[in-house]
C-alpha cells in the first residue's frame, strides 16, 4: 500500500446492523466482574450512526493550533509530517484513520511528574500561602502581647520555619524533575507497549498483555469483534465529591473489558455518552470518520469518509482553514446540539 492509499477494509469490519445480531454464548462472566467492570448504566448502540462527539474534542485542538503545528513541522522531513509515518504500527498511541489504540505513562514518568507537579505546587502555592500565614500568627502574637516588637517576632526563625523548608525543597524537587528529563529523556516516555486499541479497519477490540514489562508488551491478550462489546457509563466521585463519569467497554460474556477513561478522561455524563456515540460512529466503515479536528488529516486515508466529502464536497481542510470567530460559533453550536441530543 501506498503512503497515502486509502485503507483495506477486512472482511470482519464493523458496521452499525451488527449490533443486532444474535449473541449465542451464554454470559460466562463472574460476579465480581459483573459488580465492577460491567456495573452502572449501559448505553444504546445507534444504527445508523450519529456524527456526534464530546465538546472536548473540539477544544482541546483548535484550528489555530492545527494550523501552528503544521507550521512547526513545515521544515522537517517528509517522512515526519504524513499523517502515516513509516513507524506508525509501532506506536502504543494512535488516533487515526485505522485505530484508536492507548496506553498510560510509564511508571517511572509518573513518580517524576509527581515530584515535579509537588515542587510546582510548593514554588507557586504552598510558598506564598505560607509567606502569608507566618505574617498572619506574628501579627496575632503581637496584638496578644508576645515579645518584645514585632519586629523581634518577624526576625524569630521560630515563624519561618515551614516556609524556609518549603523554600528549600520545593525548587530542589521541581528543578531536579526537570533536570531528569532534560538529561533522560527516555524517562518521560510512555510504557513499552499500547493496553487496548479499537480498529476500524478490522473491527476488532485488542486487549493487551502487560505493557509494563518487556516479554508481555505487544502481546494481545484478548481479541474480539466491536460487536460483542457493551458500553457502561459509570460514576466516580470527583475530589469536591461532585459526579464524574467515565466509559468502559464490556464482553457481554466474558471477563474482558477496556477501561476507556485513559484516552477520553472522565467528564460530564453528556461528554462521555457524546463519546460512546463518536466511537461507534468511528467503528462503523458503513459511515465516514467523525467529523472533528482530530480526525481531519485522515479523512482522504479511508475509503467511505473519501468518498463521502467526494459526494458532499466538504473542504479538505474545513477545520485547519475556520477563523477563530467561526470556531467560537461552532463551539456553542455544537454544546447546544449535545444538550438538545442527550438532555432531553
Amino acid at each position: 500500500m501506498n503512503n497515502l492509499d486509502p485503507i483495506t477494509y477486512a472482511d470482519t469490519a464493523y458496521t452499525a446492523e451488527q449490533a443486532h445480531w444474535p449473541r449465542p454464548e451464554p454470559d460466562q462472566r463472574s460476579r465480581r466482574f459483573r459488580m465492577t467492570a460491567a456495573s452502572g448504566q449501559q448505553l444504546p448502540r445507534r444504527c445508523p450512526t450519529v456524527d456526534l462527539f464530546p465538546l472536548q474534542d473540539l477544544q482541546k485542538l483548535p484550528p489555530r493550533q492545527l494550523r501552528e503545528n503544521e507550521e512547526n513541522t513545515r521544515d522537517q522531513p517528509a517522512n515526519n509530517t504524513s499523517p502515516r509515518p513509516r513507524e506508525r504500527p509501532g506506536f502504543p498511541i494512535r488516533w487515526d484513520e485505522e485505530c484508536l489504540r492507548y496506553t498510560s505513562l510509564s511508571r517511572l514518568n509518573f513518580i517524576v511528574g509527581i515530584i515535579r507537579l509537588t515542587g510546582w505546587a510548593g514554588v507557586v502555592g504552598m510558598f506564598p500561602i505560607s509567606i502569608l500565614s507566618s505574617l498572619l500568627l506574628i501579627q496575632t502574637d503581637h496584638s496578644a502581647g508576645r515579645g518584645d516588637s514585632f519586629s523581634s517576632l518577624a526576625t524569630s526563625f521560630y515563624y519561618w520555619e515551614i516556609p524556609f523548608w518549603i523554600a528549600v525543597v520545593s525548587p530542589v524537587l521541581w528543578g531536579g524533575a526537570n533536570l531528569i528529563y532534560r538529561l533522560f529523556p527516555s524517562v518521560g516516555g510512555l510504557q513499552r507497549g499500547p493496553q487496548w486499541e479499537l480498529n476500524r479497519r478490522t473491527g476488532n477490540v485488542i486487549v493487551y498483555d502487560n505493557p509494563r514489562r518487556r516479554k508481555t508488551a505487544w502481546k494481545i491478550l484478548h481479541g474480539r469483534p466491536f460487536r460483542e462489546f457493551d458500553c457502561h457509563l459509570q460514576s466516580t466521585p470527583s475530589h469536591q465529591g461532585l459526579p464524574q463519569y467515565s466509559l468502559s467497554l464490556v464482553h457481554y460474556s466474558r471477563d474482558i473489558h477496556v477501561p476507556i477513561a485513559g484516552m477520553f478522561g472522565a467528564t460530564g455524563h453528556v461528554d462521555q455518552r457524546a463519546t460512546w456515540d463518536m466511537i461507534q460512529r468511528f467503528m462503523d466503515t458503513s459511515q465516514p470518520l467523525p467529523d472533528t479536528p482530530m480526525w481531519e488529516k485522515f479523512r482522504p486515508l479511508d475509503p467511505t469518509t473519501l468518498e463521502h466529502d467526494r459526494q458532499t464536497g466538504r473542504p479538505p481542510r474545513y477545520w485547519r482553514d475556520m477563523d477563530d470567530e467561526t470556531f467560537s460559533q461552532v463551539l456553542l453550536e455544537h454544546q447546544d446540539r449535545l444538550n438538545l441530543h442527550y438532555r432531553r
